[in-house]
C-alpha cells in the first residue's frame, strides 16, 4: 500500500469518526446521516462539475459515491487532497 493510500485512509476513518461523534451528539442520528450523505454526494457531483476549472477530477463510481455518502463534506476534502497529493 503506498503513503497516499494509507494517508486517505486514516483521513476518512478520522472523519467517519468525527461525523459518528456530531450525529450522536445531536440526537436525531438518521436525520442527520440523511442530511450528511445528501450533501456528500452533491458535493461530489459539484467537485465533478468543476474539474474542469481545478483540474482535479474525481471520477463518479461506486467506491466514491458510497465513501461520500458515509462521510459527507469531510471525505470529498478527504478525497480532494489525497488526488491533488497525488498529482504533485
Amino acid at each position: 500500500m503506498g503513503s497516499q493510500t494509507t494517508f486517505m485512509i486514516i483521513c476518512l476513518i478520522i472523519s467517519a469518526v468525527i461525523m459518528v461523534g456530531i450525529f450522536v451528539k445531536s440526537r436525531h442520528f438518521f436525520r442527520c446521516l440523511f442530511l450528511s450523505s445528501l450533501s456528500g454526494i452533491g458535493s461530489l457531483f459539484a467537485v465533478n462539475v468543476l474539474s474542469q476549472m481545478t483540474g482535479i477530477v474525481l471520477g463518479i463510481n461506486g467506491i466514491t459515491l458510497a465513501v461520500s455518502a458515509l462521510g459527507g463534506i469531510p471525505s470529498v476534502i478527504a478525497m480532494l487532497a489525497a488526488r491533488y497529493f497525488m498529482l504533485r
